[in-house]
């Protein structure tokens, strides 16, 4: 029996250690020939990799750097003209490394005695240098590739604000949050992620608004990643998050930098990613998913009114369709008569319950979106819209569904969009299925057991250490602010507020 119970057992799986590369713990070697032939080594023949050898020189050296991520015009004018012209004219005399010193650049020029920096710098753009007789390389920045330009985000567009979104360069994204808060507090530390992206990532905060534990925590968690390769914000939020799993996100990922700068001023952490637009938020709330940028920029009582648009559209967009399908089938007491006799009407000819109805315009509409997402822009939008058009009145034509579920399907798909954060409405599509098969297996008494659930597992969640239904289940005025409701920021600021605050 023990031998079979053993079966079923999992066996924890330690990964093996890695090999490292040949390169790494590596010196610069003295001997010129030797540094060509380990660079031959570890970059193999890429065509990329250019390497351009001046043995003849009366002081040798080599330059090798990365097709395409390096300026090739200022290589020629800042590099290697004031090089030859300084040889030239310095045949005997002229010490290897004073031949450093020509070099015509405004930025710093790194040097380094481990081939594994030199390595990871030319890979970053930069241009190595190796001269003969030096036991230490050269790094130059003369680094440059193709980007976009600053553009209006995609995901978080609005009617009233800045127009500009975060690229995937990093320094860009930098620099825009640079001009939004003229603060000399305002700090950027600099990480490096993955055995082989080796990908930047910059942590920012304010030094006098940061909450040290949240910002202890951040770094701690950033600097302890273990892995091969990190491509966008997404992965990184998986492996920083809190342990447990929650359908809710617990990063506000934005790609809009007013929404970031607003963040760090409030004393947030944002952790920003090399070849990735969006930002992640940190810690955060259940509450600040249904903010925006554009809330704060028109007056609060339309702003306030918004907001709650927003949590009543949640609601419905997880509910809806299960209390469609309790009240149906369990509860028809709660109907009025004349909505009964039509719903009845309606269901005549059908073949399937409720449920199965609900359930399978469900799974309809998820394969429309994730169609229409998918499918190329100029006919996505328009295949998804007309596809959900025809496929509707057909079922209903048809006798599959009824009239009924197909518009309690399509209010509670439109209140999933409500949101302005993408990542709540994930959440939303899967808690929508499991309330409705709550609903299907106990009618509206499985539909309180789910919000019962369901609201403690929020009590439950952390944000970085944080709680994560803050300031909801707080009663202190000065954290209710800016809740649910947007009061006046005038009403915020004023004396009065302040001492209401501190006496209560």
């Amino acid at each position: 029996m023990s031998n079979l119970f053993s079966l079923f057992k999992r066996k924890r799986h330690i990964p093996e250690k890695e090999a490292q590369p040949s390169y790494v713990d590596s010196k610069i070697s003295i001997n010129l020939k030797d540094n060509i032939l380990q660079m031959k080594d570890v970059f193999g023949d890429s065509i990329d990799v250019k390497t351009i050898h001046f043995l003849e020189a009366p002081i040798p050296f080599v330059i090798c750097y990365i097709e395409g991520l390096v300026n090739k015009q200022q290589l020629d004018l800042s590099m290697i003209e004031p090089i030859k012209r300084w040889q030239i004219e310095n045949k005997k005399n002229g010490k290897p490394v004073e031949l450093i010193h020509q070099i015509e650049v405004s930025a710093q020029i790194k040097s380094s005695q481990q081939m594994d920096d030199i390595i990871t710098a030319i890979l970053r753009g930069k241009v190595g240098i190796f001269v003969d007789g030096l036991d230490e390389a050269y790094t130059v920045p003369l680094e440059t590739w193709p980007s976009r330009s600053v553009e209006e985000p995609v995901a978080q567009t609005i009617v009233r604000g800045s127009r500009e979104g975060f690229i995937e360069t990093l320094q860009v994204n930098t620099s825009l949050i640079r001009r939004r808060l003229l603060d000399p507090s305002l700090r950027f530390k600099s990480f490096q992620v993955g055995t082989i992206t080796k990908t930047p990532i910059m942590v920012a905060y304010l030094e006098s608004q940061v909450d040290q534990k949240v910002l202890q925590e951040v770094i701690s968690r950033v600097s302890n990643i273990n892995t091969n390769k990190i491509f966008e914000t997404g992965m990184l939020e998986e492996l920083i998050r809190e342990k447990g799993y929650t359908p809710f996100p617990t990063f506000q990922a934005t790609e809009r930098p007013d929404t970031a700068a607003a963040a760090l001023a409030e004393g947030k952490v944002m952790i920003m990613m090399e070849g990735s637009p969006f930002a992640l938020i940190t810690p955060t709330t259940f509450i600040s998913f249904f903010q925006a940028a554009e809330d704060y920029y028109h007056h609060f009582d339309v702003s306030s009114f918004t907001r709650i648009i927003r949590l009543i559209s949640f609601f419905l967009s997880i509910s809806l369709s299960a209390i469609f399908i309790a009240v149906t089938t369990y509860h028809h007491e709660l109907i009025p008569t004349s909505l009964l006799v039509s719903l009845a009407a309606q269901r005549e000819g059908v073949p399937f319950p409720v449920f199965v109805e609900a359930l399978l315009m469900e799974t309809m509409f998820e394969i429309l979106r994730e169609a229409g997402i998918r499918m190329p822009r100029p006919i996505g939008s328009a295949v998804s819209i007309v596809g959900a058009i025809v496929i509707g009145e057909s079922a209903v034509a048809a006798g599959l569904v009824s009239p009924a579920i197909v518009i309690v399907v399509s209010l509670s798909a439109i209140s999933n969009f409500v949101s302005p954060y993408y990542e709540l409405s994930g959440a939303s599509r899967l808690l929508r299925f499991v309330n409705m098969m709550m609903a299907a297996s106990a009618g509206m008494f499985g539909i309180i057991f789910f919000f019962l659930g369901l609201v403690i597992h929020l009590c439950s969640r952390t944000s970085m250490g944080r709680p994560f239904l803050t300031p909801i289940i707080s009663i202190h005025p000065d954290k209710l602010k800016d809740g649910i409701f947007r009061l006046p920021l005038w009403w915020t600021q004023t004396k009065f507020h302040k001492k209401w605050v501190q006496k209560s």
